[in-house]
């Protein structure tokens, strides 16, 4: 039997943590980089995502020079006015 103190728990909502590959969205001066398949903790309630300290350091590292390296594949992303989309 697991323990609640031995359990990873989300900071936000009390939920469970797993272990999954994760999609991460990384916004740079206005750039928007993705980097696929990183391994992170993700909260199966509200789905925050938590990246341990050493997959942090490798995607820093990786961003810091990542213009040298040729991308898998580019994709449109659309941008709207906010005018456009407010409530």
């Amino acid at each position: 039997m697991i323990k609640d103190y031995e359990r990873n728990l989300c900071d936000f909502c009390g939920g469970e943590l797993s272990p999954q590959q994760v999609d991460l969205e990384v916004w740079e001066r206005g750039e928007l980089t993705i980097c696929q398949g990183v391994p992170a903790d993700v909260c199966s309630q509200c789905g925050e995502k938590y990246l341990h300290a050493r997959v942090a350091q490798e995607v820093e590292r990786f961003l810091a020079g990542h213009e040298r390296e040729k991308p898998l594949r580019y994709i449109p992303v659309p941008v709207y006015r906010p005018a456009l989309v407010a409530v």
